[in-house]
């Protein structure tokens, strides 16, 4: 007999299947007719000729440093969540070791992350 969870997953993603396959078909039924035009077949669709060359020096520090600063965001928002979850084990008699090591673990595996991605960064932009 399949538990409760499984058939609750199974019939939430037939909903969803049901759902997006209903959402195609009636944009295919009820949607606007294509046009054909040649401008479809260039660069740019809005019907403005392409200059110049389009491989150009793109900076990508500011990107990474903001990568960074929304996986640090996300540790401290974790580790806050931890800090709550086992606020009980951690004061008291009752201390164990076991969610202090998840939480130096998890934050030393986060701290590598963000090593690796600012290893090659070699311009920092302050």
């Amino acid at each position: 007999m399949a538990e409760a969870g499984v058939v609750t997953f199974l019939v939430f993603a037939g909903i969803a299947a049901l759902f997006g396959v209903g959402s195609i078909v009636a944009n295919r039924m009820l949607g606007a007719k294509r046009r054909r035009s040649y401008l479809g077949a260039t660069t740019y669709e809005c019907g403005e000729e392409a200059e110049g060359e389009a491989q150009i020096d793109f900076p990508t520090q500011h990107y990474v440093f903001a990568i960074v600063f929304v996986a640090v965001d996300v540790i401290g928002f974790i580790l806050a969540l931890w800090g709550l979850s086992f606020r009980p084990s951690l004061v008291g008699n009752n201390f164990t070791w076991t969610p202090t090591l998840i939480a130096f673990g998890f934050t030393a595996l986060a701290l590598a992350g963000i090593y690796y991605a600012l290893h090659g960064e070699r311009r920092w932009v302050v």
